[in-house]
C-alpha cells in the first residue's frame, strides 16, 4: 500500500540562473582583468624592444596595443562590434605602420574569435570568422610582402578558439533549455498542488457540512421542540430561544464558509432551520457520515476486493468528536484504498489507537505487487491521497508522516482530541 500514499515527486529541481546583474558584474571584472594582463604583456614586450623591425617606435606600438586591446572590455555585450572594430584597427595599424606589431594582435584575434563563437548564433559567428581571412592577408602582405605568409598559422589558432566558443554556445543553450523546463515543471507542480488542495477543500467542506450542519440543525430543532413544550414564558424559554438564534447564526456562517471553500452541497441544509419539518427533511437528505466504529465494514469491502487487512482498534472511538472521528476514518480509508490500488496483493497491517489526548492511525503494507523499479526511478503515484490525508489532519491540528519501509510503505497519522467543553 505504500504506493497508495506516496508523496509527489520532490526531487531536486535545477537551480535558477543567477540574476543577470550579478553575472554581468562578475564577467565584467573578468574582462577587465584580462585586458589588464594583456596591456601589461604588451607594455613589457614593447619596452624590452623585442621586435624584428628596427624602425618600430615604442610610443606607436604602445598606442596601437592599447587601442586594439581596450575594446575587449565590452566583448561579451557587443561581440560582433568588438570583433569588427578590432579587425578595422589592425588594418589601420598595418596601413600606417606597415605592420601590426606585438603579441597583442594574436591575443585580440583569439579572444575575439572565441567570444563571437560563444555568444552569437552559428551563422553570425561563421561570417565573422570569414571576415578574418582578408584582414589577415592584408596584414601579412604589409608586413612581409606575402599575403599568405601568416594566414594558415593565424587561421589554425583562431579556428581552435572558435571551436571552443561553439562548444560553450551549445552548453549555454542547453542550460537555458533545462532552466526553462525546470521553471515549467515548477509551475506545473504548483498548479497541480493548488488543484489538489482545491479538490481536498471541497471534500473536507462536504464532510464538515455532514458533521457540523447536521448536528447544529438537530440542536435547533430540539430547542424549538423544547420551547413548544413549555407551558409558560420564563428563563427556560428565553434560553431555548437563544440557542435557536445562535444555531441559526452558526448555520448561516457555516454556509458562507463552505461556499468560500468551493462547496455548494450545503445549500438547503439549513434553510428554515427553525421549522422542524424542513430541517428534518434536510437532515434526511444526507446519509450519516462514516465513523471509526464502521471500519469493519470498510475492511470487509476491501477484503472482498482482494486486500488482506489485519486491523486492530484500541480504545473506544464512540467518545470522539464527530469531526475528529470522520477525519481519522477518511485517513484510514484513503490509506487502505491506495494500498489496494498501488500494492495489489499486499498484506496490510492497520492500527487505530484512541487515547484521551489523540487518535493514532497507522497503516503499513509489505509492498505486494508494487513495481519497485518504477519506485526506485522516482516515479511514484500522484501523491493526491497523501495530500488529502494531510489536509484532513491539519484541519484538526494533526499531522501525517509517510515513507517507505524495507518492503513497502508506512503512513502514520496523529490527530489531537480536543478537551471536552464543560457544561
Amino acid at each position: 500500500m505504500s504506493h497508495a500514499v506516496r508523496a509527489p515527486y520532490r526531487g531536486k529541481v535545477l537551480e535558477r540562473p543567477r540574476a543577470a546583474g550579478s553575472r554581468l558584474r562578475r564577467e565584467d571584472l573578468v574582462d577587465l582583468a584580462l585586458v589588464a594582463v594583456m596591456l601589461a604583456l604588451t607594455a613589457g614586450e614593447t619596452l624590452s624592444g623585442n621586435y624584428d623591425r628596427e624602425d618600430a617606435q615604442v610610443g606607436e606600438v604602445l598606442f596601437w596595443g592599447v587601442v586594439v586591446i581596450l575594446p575587449l572590455t565590452v566583448r561579451r555585450r557587443f561581440p560582433v562590434a568588438v570583433w569588427f572594430a578590432s579587425l578595422g584597427l589592425l588594418v589601420l595599424q598595418s596601413a600606417l605602420m606597415g605592420s601590426s606589431e606585438g603579441t597583442a594582435v594574436f591575443f585580440v584575434l583569439l579572444v575575439g574569435g572565441y567570444t563571437v563563437a560563444a555568444y552569437r548564433p552559428r551563422r553570425t559567428a561563421v561570417l565573422c570568422l570569414v571576415a578574418l581571412v582578408p584582414v589577415t592577408m592584408y596584414v601579412s602582405w604589409r608586413s612581409t610582402g606575402n599575403p599568405f605568409d601568416d594566414v594558415e598559422f593565424i587561421a589554425f589558432l583562431v579556428g581552435g578558439f572558435f571551436v571552443a566558443g561553439r562548444i560553450v554556445w551549445s552548453r549555454n543553450r542547453l542550460v537555458e533549455r533545462l532552466a526553462a523546463q525546470s521553471e515549467e515543471l515548477r509551475r506545473s507542480q504548483a498548479a497541480e498542488a493548488r488543484a489538489v488542495a482545491a479538490v481536498q477543500r471541497e471534500r473536507i467542506a462536504r464532510d464538515v457540512h455532514d458533521v457540523v450542519a447536521h448536528s447544529v440543525s438537530l440542536m435547533v430543532v430540539q430547542a424549538e421542540a423544547g420551547e413548544a413544550q413549555l407551558s409558560e414564558e420564563g428563563p427556560s424559554a428565553e434560553c431555548l430561544r437563544a440557542i435557536q438564534r445562535v444555531g441559526r447564526s452558526t448555520l448561516t456562517e457555516l454556509r458562507g464558509l463552505l461556499a468560500t471553500m468551493g462547496d455548494g452541497a450545503d445549500e438547503g441544509a439549513d434553510e428554515g432551520a427553525g421549522e422542524g419539518s424542513t430541517t428534518a427533511g434536510s437532515a434526511a437528505t444526507h446519509a450519516p457520515s462514516p465513523r471509526l466504529r464502521d471500519v469493519d465494514d470498510l475492511v470487509g469491502e476491501l477484503g472482498r476486493a482482494g486486500l488482506d487487512v489485519d486491523l486492530r482498534v484500541e480504545g473506544s472511538p464512540d467518545a470522539l468528536p464527530p469531526g475528529v472521528d470522520l477525519a481519522a476514518y477518511r485517513i484510514l480509508q484513503e490509506a487502505l484504498t491506495n494500498a489496494l490500488r498501488h500494492a495489489g496483493g499486499a498484506t496490510v497491517r492497520a492500527r487505530v489507537r484512541v487515547d484521551p489526548a489523540e487518535v493514532v492511525v497507522e497503516v503499513v503494507d509489505d509492498g505486494g505487487r508494487r513495481d519497485r523499479a518504477a519506485a526506485s526511478n522516482g516515479h511514484p503515484g500522484s501523491g493526491r491521497g497523501l495530500d488529502g490525508m494531510r489536509e484532513r489532519a491539519r484541519l484538526y491540528g494533526g499531522d501525517v508522516e509517510s515513507g517507505p519501509t524495507a518492503d513497502g510503505f508506512r503512513v502514520l497519522a496523529r490527530i489531537p482530541v480536543p478537551a471536552a467543553v464543560a457544561p
